[in-house]
């Protein structure tokens, strides 16, 4: 590639990348208006209504909702037919010794210098 169109691929991106960033503020930015103005709106209508009322009015409810569940498949049963022969008990044998290791030590080669450096 030349590098005019290297250049031209890198402003591209850049433009690309503007755009869609400023498509997020812009969605942001109306997202937040919109929210306050609900929030507004509900406190005006909260304090429309929180006035106390003189006579005693029943609370509305709402009907009962039926809910239809589909019942779960039982589980197919299983039937042992055969059992498996007990396992074999372990019968005490003759302990084995451990091995024993013995390590031996070399002494140093080539005399001792009382452990002095040169």
């Amino acid at each position: 590639m030349n590098s005019i169109h290297r250049v031209g691929v890198t402003i591209a991106g850049l433009v690309t990348l503007a755009v869609v960033g400023g498509a997020f503020v812009v969605q942001g930015y109306f997202a937040a208006q919109t929210a306050a103005a609900q929030a507004t709106t509900l406190a005006v209508q909260a304090t429309a209504t929180d006035q106390p009322t003189l006579s005693a009015t029943a609370t509305p409810t709402l009907p009962p909702a039926v809910v239809y569940v589909m019942p779960q498949a039982t589980a197919p049963v299983i039937h042992i037919i055969r059992r498996a022969k007990p396992a074999p008990t372990a019968k005490p044998g003759p302990t084995a010794t451990p091995p024993i290791i013995h390590i031996i030590v070399p002494g140093p080669t080539g005399g001792d210098d009382g452990g002095s450096g040169d």
